[in-house]
């Protein structure tokens, strides 16, 4: 390898290492934006149903406290392909339309209970639609959740980079 190949791969390894602290304080839940595929109202009602699924604790954060509605907005918007999106779009409309006709109110307005029974038609209908959204959100919200900092760090034990150096350990033969 040539000299000025090692010194410009050195320069460009010490220039990322300097950017990665500020670069790695930009990824916070209030840094993400909406994908913008779906609307204001189409984002509540999705905030809704994560909360539906894992609400709030007294003690631990529910799905809308870790913001995995968001994780589930960009989820659909990147991962998902134009008949996944539509299908998700669709069942946000028919959940609306179901809270509508059976409570008179909307989806948002609705008891938690209300919501759960909702949600619990959705699983349990003939529709195959009504079922795939069920299927869909709550497996998408579950995934959000359980992959979240929060769980990983506080549940599962995660560590970034397991392994521990210690210096001050005694190693002769005693």
């Amino acid at each position: 390898m040539k000299r000025r190949d090692i010194l410009k791969n050195l320069a460009l390894g010490s220039g990322a290492i300097l950017a990665l602290p500020s670069w790695a304080n930009g990824w916070s839940g209030a840094n993400i934006q909406t994908s913008g595929l779906f609307s204001d109202a189409e984002i509540s009602l999705l905030s809704n149903v994560v909360g539906t699924f894992i609400p709030e604790g007294k003690t631990e954060p529910g799905a809308v406290g870790l913001e995995v509605d968001k994780f589930i907005d960009r989820l659909i918007a990147d991962c998902y392909d134009l008949n996944g999106q539509i299908k998700v779009k669709k069942g946000l409309k028919l959940l609306s339309e179901s809270a509508n006709r059976i409570y008179k109110m909307s989806f948002s307005n609705c008891t938690h209970d209300q919501r759960e029974s909702l949600l619990i038609g959705f699983s349990e209908a003939i529709d195959d639609h009504k079922k795939w959204f069920y299927d869909t959100m709550r497996r998408e919200t579950i995934r959000g959740y359980t992959t979240s900092e929060y769980v990983m760090v506080n549940h599962y034990k995660y560590e970034m980079a397991p392994g521990y150096y210690n210096g001050c350990v005694d190693v002769s033969a005693s």
